[in-house]
């Protein structure tokens, strides 16, 4: 239904880096269903090697396919310094929202 607040589920796994690599999962922001909306992602990530990092990202808009739509985000992880001052990336696309 248009108009309908709505979030998106989303996981995945960072890119490796500094020896490892982190996995995240969360829900985005609620946004209307309307032409080109956008969703927020934040959140931390699995631990890994004594740390993790923080991450915050909007996704792109809509991609609709029959019946609902999805989106792909990406972005940079916080800085950390365990093991050494590192960054990680990731990317991916979220759950269908069938609205």
């Amino acid at each position: 239904m248009m108009n309908e607040l709505h979030t998106h589920n989303y996981n995945g796994a960072t890119t490796y880096s500094s020896g490892h690599f982190h996995n995240y999962s969360g829900e985005t922001s609620a946004s209307p269903d309307v032409a080109g909306h956008i969703h927020y992602m934040e959140g931390r990530t699995t631990l890994s090697i004594g740390h993790d990092h923080t991450y915050r990202t909007a996704t792109g808009p809509a991609i609709y396919i029959q019946g609902g739509h999805y989106h792909y985000y990406n972005g940079e992880t916080s800085m950390a310094y365990i093991p050494d001052s590192h960054t990680h990336f990731y990317a991916g696309y979220n759950s269908i929202y069938m609205g």
